[in-house]
């Protein structure tokens, strides 16, 4: 217990001097009090977080890093689909490693005390607890986008969280604007449209899945005038629905995520009686989007996914957006650099889907 108390007065003392110096209490996304540094220089993001920390442009704040984030590979996918990861690729491997990282997992605590940051920031309650508990270092709790669906809100109102404790306040409300002039836009485009129906699939969902892999209340076709027909089952968020309901549903347009789309493929060689009695398949009405989940939910894409479905589903409402060149922009926006190449290497997004009778070919 005395070697205990010694540990932690030699890391508050001699680590982390700064913590002599003024702090402030605020109450983190997850309702907990905890005290922090009122000036913020040094930190670790952690499960995914280092996203926010690239949207806000307070990477220069960054002083470690998990494992993953550092390789160009995950689990044997490109980390290209990970579009933050992207912006800061090259800047990456010079950060010192603080575990190997991932969804749920602990930092190395050693490893974490060594590179002194003022705050540390994640995802887990349960973890930000520990964290703290066992180096004595802030650890903040912010709200992300699950696989289980979300809320806009929430995103906007971490932009905001993160915003005022790194001093990134005029880029989080930058942020927020622009998301709602998307929002705003996307809606007046279709909003007296009729309502086609649409099916997404093959949506990565910790790891690649075939086309019952789809999403209930998909944002993008919540910002569009059309009817998601995966929306009438009482969940949110990712799903796997049986391949009869989808020839029951038979939507007037189908939509395949790239990051799934090898899967589809296999399935299409093994039961092509089966896609062959689509309507969208019959009518070529099959398109690609990008995938939007990778480490966690990358919004960038959601928005690019958006305005090319709507070019697709109402082209003359859409009549002045070319879907490249709008990705391009929300890129920018968002991570400061335009990865829509780097994106197109990588999957096939953004395309027109051709089964023929050798498999799936996209223009």
């Amino acid at each position: 217990m005395k070697k205990a108390l010694i540990l932690c007065i030699f890391i508050l003392l001699f680590i982390f001097p700064a913590y002599a110096e003024e702090m402030v209490t605020i109450t983190d996304m997850a309702g907990r009090q905890v005290k922090i540094p009122k000036k913020i220089d040094r930190i670790v993001a952690l499960s995914a977080s280092l996203r926010y920390i690239v949207y806000l442009q307070a990477f220069d704040k960054v002083v470690g890093i998990e494992g993953i984030e550092k390789r160009g590979v995950m689990r044997g996918n490109p980390a290209t689909g990970k579009a933050y990861w992207l912006a800061i690729k090259d800047r990456v491997q010079s950060i010192p490693s603080i575990g190997e990282g991932g969804p749920g997992k602990l930092p190395d605590f050693e490893k974490l005390i060594s590179v002194k940051p003022d705050l540390v920031i994640t995802f887990e309650v349960d973890n930000a607890n520990l964290i703290q508990s066992k180096t004595a270092i802030p650890t903040v709790v912010i709200q992300y986008a699950g696989t289980e669906g979300f809320q806009i809100e929430d995103i906007k109102n971490t932009f905001l969280f993160l915003g005022k404790i790194l001093e990134r306040q005029k880029r989080a409300e930058e942020l927020n604007k622009y998301i709602e002039r998307c929002i705003e836009d996307l809606k007046r485009r279709t909003k007296d449209s009729k309502k086609p129906t649409v099916y997404i699939g093959a949506i990565n969902a910790r790891g690649s899945h075939g086309i019952t892999s789809t999403e209930a209340h998909y944002p993008p076709l919540m910002w569009l005038n059309v009817k998601n027909v995966v929306d009438e089952i009482s969940k949110k968020g990712h799903v796997f629905i049986d391949k009869e309901k989808l020839l029951q549903w038979n939507p007037d347009y189908l939509f395949l995520d790239t990051g799934g789309i090898s899967l589809v493929q296999e399935d299409y060689l093994k039961n092509k009686e089966f896609y062959m009695k689509l309507n969208a398949v019959k009518t070529g009405k099959v398109y690609t989007v990008f995938p939007h989940n990778f480490y966690r939910t990358n919004f960038e894409i959601l928005f690019a996914n958006a305005y090319f479905m709507g070019k697709i589903i109402y082209p003359e409402k859409f009549k002045d957006i070319e879907p490249k060149k709008k990705a391009k922009e929300i890129f920018k926006k968002f991570l400061g650099v335009d990865i829509y190449d780097n994106l197109k290497e990588a999957y096939k997004g953004y395309g027109k889907v051709e089964f023929t009778d050798s498999g799936i070919k996209i223009h």
